[in-house]
């Protein structure tokens, strides 16, 4: 009896063990297959990030990796250069590392957590330079932050909202003096003085109120107008004609004019309205900001076979730190040697930013240089041939 319980009971622990031995072969075999799957997948993830990093190398703007706890997994090399970062830095990092401002990060956060819902962020400052964002789920916990840079929209808009302050002011002062001599025609007509003072007046202010609107509606224009093949216009008649116009004002500034045409650039590759335009706002310019005894310049030669010409004046020249943009639209300067950026409109910006858009127009190039000396000299080179005389 003791041998049979004892047989049974051996043939029950030996059952035991070979079920437990094949229950822990089926359990090792679903680990593998588990953490093989594991590896899979994250050698899936790990695949999809490197495309994804190479695919955002291409962009132009900065694009930034994040997790949900707002840690930087990824940037490329835009985002690197805005936010001078060393390539050694390891990965990842806090976003706080990279822009430090309390508020933006709580609001960076606060949009993680309400992904996919969206979620307004303010926009980066980082330099000169202003950053848009916007976030977008990735999946698997991670977002993409696009950083996208407006700050020339936002100069624009500033340029913008400061001309139309400027043109309302503008706009009021004339408008505001002829009224107000209008009304004393009105009141005081039988004084004859007051009369000639009230029509000098009103006639000045209105001449100004047309520069300024011809301005503007010239801009408008030349970044509309297409050049016409073959155009060309009588350069000496449009420098005669240029010439009846100034000297009168230079001579009553105290300024010596002198204009030169070489023949072989007597007919010129430009129309002579824009030609005339040109020269005007360039020269104008030059007598306005030149000092009595001083002299303007205007020489149209050919260098080397193409048509250039040259305006030298003997002003104050342009402090070198605005010369890269005074050929911008609306741009206004007054430095300290009291030379502004202004043109015939009032002084809106607008005279050089018209000869600029002129020449580009015709496919040239402007330079605009201080002289040693003392001056300015603008010069403008255009890379055709001029037209022959008949």
């Amino acid at each position: 009896m003791n041998d049979l319980w004892w047989l049974i009971s051996s043939f029950f622990l030996l059952s035991l063990v070979f079920w437990q031995r094949n229950r822990l072969r089926k359990l090792a075999r679903e680990q593998w297959r588990v953490t093989s799957e594991m590896q899979a997948l994250d050698e899936q993830l790990h695949e999809r990030s490197n495309r994804l990093d190479a695919l955002f190398s291409t962009v132009n703007e900065a694009i930034i990796r994040l997790n949900k706890d707002a840690e930087v997994l990824t940037m490329n090399e835009q985002a690197r250069r805005l936010f001078r970062l060393p390539r050694s830095l390891d990965m990842p990092q806090p976003m706080t590392v990279f822009y430090r401002k309390p508020k933006w990060n709580k609001a960076m956060r606060k949009a993680l957590m309400q992904m996919p819902e969206p979620c307004e962020i303010p926009d980066i400052y980082v330099g000169d330079f202003v950053l848009a964002v916007r976030l977008a789920p990735l999946g698997n916990g991670e977002a993409l932050l696009l950083c996208l840079d407006i700050s020339r929209q936002r100069e624009l808009e500033t340029q913008r909202d400061q001309l139309m302050r400027d043109l309302m002011h503008d706009l009021k002062t004339p408008l505001t003096s002829i009224l107000g001599y209008a009304r004393s025609i009105q009141s005081f007509g039988d004084n004859k003085a007051l009369r000639d003072e009230a029509a000098q007046t009103i006639a000045q202010e209105s001449k100004r109120l047309n520069q300024l609107i011809e301005s503007i509606l010239t801009l408008k224009q030349l970044g509309e107008g297409v050049v016409p093949e073959d155009v060309h216009c009588d350069a000496v008649a449009v420098v005669h004609e240029l010439e009846q116009l100034l000297r009168p004002v230079a001579k009553k500034n105290g300024v010596r004019f002198e204009a030169n045409v070489d023949d072989d650039c007597c007919v010129f590759p430009m129309d002579g309205a824009d030609l005339y335009r040109l020269l005007t706002n360039v020269m104008e310019n030059g007598i306005r900001h030149t000092p009595q005894g001083g002299r303007v310049s205007l020489c149209m030669q050919c260098v080397d076979g193409q048509p250039v010409l040259r305006v030298i004046d003997s002003g104050p020249g342009i402090d070198p730190k605005h010369l890269p943009r005074v050929t911008e639209r609306f741009y206004r300067i007054e430095d300290d040697r009291g030379r502004q950026s202004s043109d015939t409109g009032g002084g809106h910006g607008m005279g050089l930013s018209i000869v600029q858009e002129t020449v580009n127009r015709y496919g040239g190039r402007l330079v605009l240089s201080n002289l040693p000396q003392g001056g300015l000299e603008v010069r403008v080179q255009f890379s055709v041939r001029p037209v022959r005389a008949a």
